[in-house]
């Protein structure tokens, strides 16, 4: 079976780290710990888990970040247990083709995606954990003990999981969207995380894939909230509102902007200055230092922050705006059960007892009523082949103005050995990027500067 991984070998990591200094070639040569290679074919190493058949994947900046030693050495990420192998590509969809003599809810020929990592479902814990037990996966106490790991990753033409770790899609859904449908989830509960109230003035900080899912979201589930996005590229403000923007500011308007757009007074002393007025919620997709001071900074008081973005190291802030305006700040990571009192958006669909749902399963419904359209921010595809041209396109954004990549597997001819070396050698498309499609009309995005709040 073919697969892309990343070897944890930390003699690799060192050379790779410091030669990509110079060139950010190094981090796909013949030294650095990735690899693309075929592997050995391994059995299902429980009666429970499956085999599935790859047919699209696609990048995330998680993926990219991985691959480019962006995880700071101080951060705690850093300090959790590490398999010898990473297998890359967890936005994947995929083709059942063998089931293990257990499997309860799975059968050839389903076509899955891949929704979550290792927890007390997928290591066969009884009883559960707490947080398994609330349907919180993403913060199962156990999911770094020792056990079973999946094999192959979305990156090849097939892996290796357990059953609970796949999500049934539905037929309504194309195959695209069924591989978009983990950035979607993501997305979605970060803005259930906390749901805007109507009217309110909301700031959704990055438009990359995740930025412009959660404006999507956010309005998706509150039509009537004042979305403003922090857009860093030009080619992204036409995105965005067509995502469902309302304004779009520029890095450029910085502090000056949002109090001219919220009617906030804006203080400044030195390098220190502050809001007071500014947005009720505020959604930072991008998860730096500078990003995360500027949410500090530009919500209200006793305002929500959001912190979504997943850029992983030590960051060195200015928390006064915390306790002095007495702001609430959240973390939001991945996806897990989301409470749905019941709406219209989940018609024909059944919620657990209390009104749970799993959010690919509302992110999946929110889809079919065309109110989250993820394939529509896809901008380039690759075969599995180009794999290493496909990270540098979603990694140098501005160059080639790329959203979301895929890997189209499934169409791809069998790759012979050599195919996958990672020579220094020109990658073709599979085909011309692909520009975002119109979604919906909504006022035309322009700077904020100098616009009131009405």
């Amino acid at each position: 079976m073919w697969s892309v991984y990343l070897d944890s070998n930390p003699l690799r990591s060192g050379a790779t780290h410091a030669i990509g200094l110079v060139s950010r070639r190094a981090h796909y040569g013949p030294l650095s710990p990735l690899h693309a290679r075929q592997i050995r074919q391994a059995q299902l190493p429980g009666t429970q888990w499956v085999r599935v058949r790859n047919v699209r994947a696609g990048i995330s900046s998680d993926d990219v970040a991985r691959v480019l030693l962006r995880t700071e050495g101080g951060s705690a990420e850093r300090a959790l247990p590490r398999t010898r192998r990473t297998y890359l590509g967890r936005e994947v969809c995929g083709e059942v083709t063998e089931v293990g003599s257990e499997v309860q809810f799975l059968r050839v020929g389903d076509r899955v995606a891949y929704q979550l990592d290792q927890c007390c479902a997928t290591r066969e814990i009884e009883p559960p954990c707490l947080h398994c037990a609330a349907g919180r996966y993403n913060l199962c106490e156990n999911r770094y003990q020792p056990g079973p790991q999946a094999i192959g990753g979305g990156w090849g033409d097939e892996m290796i999981v357990h059953e609970r770790q796949l999500f049934l899609v539905p037929d309504a859904l194309s195959n695209e969207q069924a591989a978009l449908l983990e950035p979607s989830a993501t997305a979605l509960h970060a803005v259930l995380r906390h749901a805007p109230q109507p009217r309110d003035n909301v700031l959704v900080i990055g438009a990359g894939t995740l930025g412009l899912l959660t404006i999507q979201a956010i309005r998706a589930l509150s039509p009537h909230s004042s979305i403003i996005v922090e857009a860093e590229y030009p080619f992204q403000i036409e995105v965005a509102n067509a995502m469902g923007a309302s304004q779009v500011l520029s890095p450029g308007d910085g502090s000056a902007g949002v109090a001219k757009y919220t009617q906030a007074k804006r203080y400044k002393r030195g390098r220190s200055e502050l809001v007071i007025g500014g947005f009720d919620a505020v959604y930072d997709t991008i998860g730096t230092e500078g990003s995360v001071q500027n949410a500090l900074r530009w919500v209200r008081g006793g305002g929500t922050i959001v912190l979504a973005g997943s850029h992983v190291s030590q960051l060195h802030l200015d928390l006064t705006p915390v306790w002095r305006q007495e702001i609430r700040v959240l973390g939001a990571y991945d996806h897990s059960t989301e409470y749905w009192p019941g709406n219209t958006v989940l018609a024909g669909w059944e919620a657990e007892s209390g009104g749970r749902v799993s959010t690919f399963q509302l992110a999946a419904a929110l889809m079919r009523e065309r109110k989250l359209t993820p394939e529509r921010l896809v901008t380039h595809r690759f075969a599995l082949a180009d794999v290493r041209h496909a990270i540098r396109v979603a990694s140098d954004v501005q160059e080639h103005k790329s959203l979301k990549v895929l890997l189209d597997i499934h169409d791809a001819p069998v790759i012979p050995p050599h195919a996958l070396d990672f020579a220094d050698q020109p990658m073709p498309l599979l085909a011309p990027p692909v520009p975002p499609m119109p979604i919906q009309a909504h006022e035309t995005a322009r700077p904020v500067a100098g616009r009131a709040r009405g």
